[in-house]
């Protein structure tokens, strides 16, 4: 059997997804944090090709989202058009990391509202308590990815930037200025400078949505649930679906999709991505899981 490649050929990260005529494996459709579809999502994708087609969605970005695109609603509305152009018909599987889950969460909501049906939703690690990371936690994180070389000066100066120009409501004008400082020139500070922009919009847009309302959707969901202290098992997602199976997963929010953690996590994901799979489906891994 012939595997269908992550990304179409001819097909950049930025570029919308193909449509999917015949996959050879079911669909995944994978909804990445507000960092965007990155290297460790890649690499959680790359370590899923044999056991379903992975098609990671795409978020607004800085510029749409300065005109207006910034909130999770914007973001499920972009990821709903690609999800309806790769695969018209048909249940729907999603797995969503971080932001992904509430971003998976509305396009379920809609994709019902539209009579369409949800066979698999996989939240990693995503929480609707609204928790914020007092100071020591979020000293102790940036510790742990520095000792790790998952983060660099010049990128936590980059993010403290971005923070408080978000904070003070300049977004705009710090993108029109680094614009204008980069003259149609890749310049390293400045590309920083706009995924951080982006990225700390994206959690502003995730804190609004946290406090909206929502309904129940009468599915059952998967938690891949990272290890918090004082939080519920289910991180409040029992109030959103009629059931809610609690997975307790490797690492923390940050890494476990990584490796280390990747491999013990990814087992975790096979499996329960698995048991929706028809006699069918399962033929076209070629018995991989048998």
């Amino acid at each position: 059997m012939t595997l269908r490649p992550l990304i179409d050929a001819g097909q950049t990260p930025d570029s919308p997804p193909s449509r999917v005529v015949a996959a050879a494996l079911p669909v995944l459709f994978l909804l990445p944090g507000s960092l965007g579809y990155g290297a460790s999502l890649s690499a959680l994708a790359a370590s899923m090709r044999e056991m379903a087609h992975i098609v990671p969605i795409r978020y607004p970005d800085l510029g749409k989202m300065l005109q207006g695109q910034d909130s999770v609603r914007d973001m499920a509305a972009a990821a709903l058009e690609q999800i309806n152009c790769v695969q018209p018909r048909g249940p729907i599987r999603l797995l969503g990391h971080s932001l992904g889950g509430a971003v998976a969460f509305e396009v379920a909501t809609r994709l019902f509202a539209s009579g369409r049906s949800v066979k698999f939703f996989g939240i990693l690690d995503t929480s609707l308590m609204g928790e914020r990371s007092s100071a020591w936690d979020t000293l102790s994180r940036t510790v742990h990815r520095i000792r790790n070389n998952r983060v660099t000066a010049s990128r936590m100066a980059c993010r403290a930037v971005a923070k408080a120009t978000v904070a003070i409501g300049r977004e705009a004008k710090l993108a029109r200025l680094i614009d204008q400082r980069a003259n149609r020139q890749f310049n390293l500070t400045s590309f920083r400078l706009k995924q951080e922009l982006q990225e700390v919009l994206r959690a502003k847009a995730y804190f609004r949505w946290l406090a909206e309302p929502k309904s129940m959707l009468p599915i059952s969901a998967v938690l891949f649930r990272c290890e918090r202290k004082e939080m519920p098992p289910a991180l409040g997602w029992d109030r959103a679906f009629a059931q809610v199976d609690v997975v307790p997963s490797a690492g923390s929010h940050v890494d476990l999709v990584v490796p280390p953690y990747l491999a013990m996590n990814l087992h975790l994901v096979q499996n329960a991505l698995t048991r929706t799979y028809s006699l069918a489906e399962f033929s076209n891994t070629d018995g991989l899981f048998t």
